[in-house]
Parts: C-alpha cells; sequence; structure tokens
C-alpha cells in the first residue's frame, strides 16, 4: 500500500483531491486515522475520508452524528479537519468544523489538526485555524499520492464531481441487435464467453467497443448470478474494471445500464473510491427514475449500507468475491486461470 505523508498542512492540503478522487469545493472534509503498529511503533493510518457539501448545514442545525458514528466504527483515534470554501461558503464550513471538533472531543478523539483553505489549487491561502499559521498550497496533480496513482494505477484526479458523473453520462446507443444474435448462436455459453472476454480486455486496460458493451449490457440482465458473474472481473483490475464497467454503462439503457452502473459502483467501491461508487449508485438511481421501474436489487442495498457506514473494502470485497467467483464458475468461466 503506497503510505501518505501528513507531516503539515501542506501534505494534507496536497493529498486531499488524490484521496478523494476529484478537487472538491465548498466542502468539509475529515481525515479519520486510526492507529497501527509498525515495526514495534505505533503509526498513524489514514480510516475513513468522508467529505460534504459546505451548504449541507444551511438553513438548519448541523448533525455531526454520522461522522461520529463512523468515526466509532472505523476506530478513530484522531482527525483532521478541513474546510475548503469561500466567501459565505466558508462560514457555514467554518461553523460546521467547529461542531465537528467538539464532537470529536467529546468523544475522545484526538483533534489532531484544523485547516481552512479557499481552494484546493496551487498557490491557494491555507490557515491553521489553531494557530492561525498560514501558507500556500501545492499543485495537487504534482504530490507524491497523485503522480503513484497516475503511474501505477491509471488514477488521475477528476476536476470536480461534475467531472466524474461525466464518467456515467449516457452517449451514443449501442445497437443491441448483435448481442441478441449472439445469445441465439452461443446459447448457454454466452456469459461465459462475455464474461472471459470482458476479463481478459480489463487485464490489459482496454476500452469495451459498442458489441462488447451491448453483449455485457444483455448478459447483465439475464440474471442476478449472470450479473454476479462479470462482477468477478474486477477482481485483482478493480480500477480498470470500474473505467471498463462506467464505458458499458454509457451505451446501454434501461435494465442493463442500471445493472451495469450497479457493478461499476462496486468495482470503485472494492478499490477505495467511495465518491465514484456514490455518483454511479446515484447514475443508477436516475436510470431507475427515467425507466419508471423498480431495479432495486440487494446489491445496490448493500452497496448504499456500505457507503452509508463506511464499511472497509476489504469487507465488502471479503463478503462478495466468492460470490462473483462461484457465479461465475457456474457458467463455466474458467475462474482459476482468471483469477490473480
Amino acid at each position: 500500500m503506497q503510505r501518505i505523508r501528513l507531516n503539515t498542512a501542506t501534505e494534507v492540503l496536497a493529498s486531499i483531491p488524490t484521496m478523494l478522487g476529484f478537487i472538491p469545493t465548498a466542502s468539509v472534509i475529515v481525515i479519520m486515522l486510526k492507529d497501527e503498529i509498525v515495526d514495534g511503533r505505533t503509526t498513524k493510518q489514514i480510516a475513513l475520508v468522508a467529505r460534504t457539501d459546505a451548504a449541507a448545514g444551511e438553513g438548519a442545525e448541523f448533525d455531526p452524528a454520522p461522522y461520529l458514528e463512523a468515526a466509532a466504527r472505523a476506530d478513530t483515534t484522531a482527525t483532521i479537519c478541513v474546510a475548503v470554501a469561500e466567501d459565505a461558503a466558508a462560514v457555514i464550513a467554518l461553523d460546521q468544523i467547529a461542531i465537528l471538533r467538539q464532537g470529536f472531543r467529546d468523544a475522545g478523539i484526538h483533534d489532531m489538526l484544523a485547516l481552512h483553505v479557499t481552494a484546493l489549487e496551487a498557490g491557494a491561502l491555507w490557515t491553521d485555524l489553531d494557530t492561525y499559521a498560514t501558507g500556500l498550497t501545492e499543485d495537487p496533480n504534482a504530490s507524491t499520492l497523485s503522480i503513484h496513482n497516475a503511474v501505477e494505477q491509471g488514477r488521475t484526479t477528476a476536476a470536480s464531481r461534475e467531472d466524474i458523473a461525466a464518467r456515467y453520462a449516457v452517449t451514443v446507443e449501442a445497437d443491441t441487435a448483435p448481442a441478441h444474435a449472439a445469445l441465439h448462436a452461443q446459447g448457454p455459453d454466452f456469459v461465459r464467453h462475455a464474461v472471459t472476454e470482458l476479463a481478459t480486455l480489463i487485464r490489459t486496460r482496454g476500452n469495451p467497443d459498442a458489441e462488447l458493451a451491448v453483449r455485457v449490457g444483455l448478459c447483465a440482465t439475464i440474471s442476478p448470478t449472470a450479473r454476479d458473474a462479470l462482477m468477478f472481473t474486477a477482481n485483482g483490475n478493480e480500477h480498470a474494471a470500474a473505467h471498463a464497467f462506467a464505458t458499458i454503462a454509457r451505451q446501454v439503457r434501461g435494465n442493463a445500464r442500471i445493472q451495469i452502473l450497479t457493478v461499476a459502483a462496486y468495482c470503485s467501491y472494492i478499490s477505495g473510491d467511495g465518491p465514484s461508487t456514490g455518483i454511479a449508485l446515484e447514475a443508477a438511481q436516475a436510470a431507475v427514475i427515467d425507466g419508471n421501474g423498480e431495479h432495486d436489487t440487494p446489491l445496490r442495498n448493500l452497496l448504499d449500507f456500505a457507503l452509508e457506514h463506511a464499511v472497509s473494502p476489504a469487507a465488502v470485497t471479503t463478503q462478495l468475491h466468492a460470490i462473483a467467483a462461484d457465479a461465475a464458475r457456474s457458467f463455466g468461466v474458467d475462474v482459476d486461470n482468471l483469477d490473480s
């Protein structure tokens, strides 16, 4: 695991966009830390990073309870609170941070650092809310963590939350006729072929074309077990799988889009990308509304619960990987050779 240096305010601020996956604005961010023993010494490890809109508490009393509950579940021993806002939003954000900090202190959690910055871009002025020390932010895209993620995992930081949402936006609908023809020709082998081909593509970080996209989309609608078999393709290649399923979701419609967005959310969650998970689930819900249908699934419900209650990605992986592998195996997928 890549360790993140958070020894200074500048390092904290430079790391936030990469930890979230996008550059936040008008936001309150809480970095929750827990104790870890390394080489006989107690060190701090990031347990959870949470973000909310600064305007979320406007016109109503801000409720810190969800943060305190998440901190307790994550065995949090220390927190770093950051307000990224200016003008009227800054007033709201600073009020929210004051409430959060008091709540953490009352819970026996060390209030380690609190910062305010107008923007997370190179050269913005930051202020330590306790010492009133100030400094200038560095370019988040030049941080050690950002460079590591880009080189090792192919992950880049989006300019905004809207940019992440655009990854799931519909594009030109792919023709479904080839998929139905393949299903007719391949019969019981259809799912096996689709899963195997997609898994191979994901391993090479390729982009699904329209023909594969509609076959995978059709596969996801055959049955919950067939949809679960698709989840197996993410094993060991979570980031690439999340990208592939987002690409597929843009090209399919109806229940296929809903199911593929749910799988994309799963891939993002087990990769540790909470923001993309939430946005993919929002897109799935929007697709349900657009289709005037009820397509809630146990998987969507589980991911919603995991996101809301800050369940660790490792726990979700442990729970669902075996299910996905068994599902793939039931369709004749050579799980042992594809597993990594």
